[in-house]
């Protein structure tokens, strides 16, 4: 924490005269967290820290607040701190220790089955519910299990927006979304379009992902694929097990009509018969294979029915 604290230092010394007063504040502050930092005392550190980011927002300061709840075993609220510091200084130089310590955290969720859910959404003063549960004002985050989640946004004035969206175990996931104003052209559609066009830019129907981490995934909240499309695996070994159920068929039948005229005797010559018959083996060969394509086809195509939802 020491050469963290000379940074801060540095800075403020760095301030134009009209904030000096603030970062003198920001500065005493922050030296007192240090103390009691060394003191053990990191609930008390961290209530230092965040006045000090109150009379100065100096983003280092998010990163000593997360060393306080790493020392506290509070999981969650290191990585929320962590991630706020890389997201307000995205250059700086300890970025890659940063990111470390952010996959070391997630590691810790993941082993308790949880993963951290960040949600920024526009306007700032929209509660964000996550499952139906409040967890506050944007940006908010949360702890949830691998799976399926439902994510509502509300503002006064705003329309509402509800969306599902999948949450992969191991690494936190950031949504961003942007609710339309009540009375746009958006609010002219029904209550579903309209919950569907109030996310992010150009009313797109979807929810991204915030990249201001190297540990977020891209998240959709919405698949934009169409029914028929989120099936195409299904049509595709159903189109396979018709057109091997056709093609032996046709083999098939081929393969009757070369043996029914060697049969009547219809060869004129014992070479032409040995032709004949061979045609006929392949042929029927050839069907055999065609039906069990076309039965393994059938057989993926009604399990990748019920998989492909």
């Amino acid at each position: 924490m020491t050469t963290l604290a000379l940074v801060l230092m540095l800075t403020a010394a760095a301030e134009p005269a009209s904030d000096e007063a603030a970062a003198k504040k920001s500065k005493e502050l922050f030296a007192t967290a240090q103390k009691l930092y060394k003191q053990g005392k990191f609930t008390e550190s961290i209530s230092k820290l965040e006045e000090a980011y109150a009379a100065k927002p100096y983003p280092v300061i998010f990163f000593n607040i997360a060393k306080c709840h790493e020392q506290l075993n509070d999981v969650p609220k290191a990585l929320r701190a962590y991630k706020d510091y890389l997201r307000l200084k995205p250059d700086a130089t300890d970025r890659q220790e940063v990111s470390d310590s952010i996959a070391n955290l997630e590691r810790k969720l993941k082993d308790k089955g949880l993963t951290q859910v960040l949600v920024f959404a526009e306007p700032a003063t929209a509660h964000v519910e996550i499952d139906g549960l409040d967890i506050g004002v944007s940006p908010a985050s949360t702890e949830v299990s691998a799976g399926n989640h439902t994510l509502t946004v509300k503002a006064e004035g705003f329309l509402t927006l509800e969306r599902g969206f999948n949450v992969t175990a191991g690494r936190s996931q950031e949504l961003t979304v942007a609710l339309n104003a009540k009375g746009s052209a958006a609010s002219s559609n029904t209550s579903t379009s309209s919950s569907s066009s109030s996310t992010t830019t150009a009313s797109s129907g979807t929810t991204t992902s915030s990249s201001s981490t190297s540990s977020s995934n891209t998240v959709t909240a919405t698949p934009s694929a169409s029914s028929s499309k989120r099936r195409l695996f299904t049509w595709v070994a159903a189109g396979v097990a018709v057109a091997g159920l056709g093609a032996g068929i046709g083999l098939g039948v081929t393969a009757q009509g070369a043996a029914s005229r060697l049969t009547s005797g219809q060869a004129p010559d014992s070479m032409t018969a040995d032709a004949w018959q061979s045609s006929a083996r392949g042929m029927s060969l050839g069907a055999n294979v065609a039906y069990g394509v076309a039965a393994v086809a059938l057989v993926a195509a009604v399990v990748l029915f019920f998989l492909e939802k």
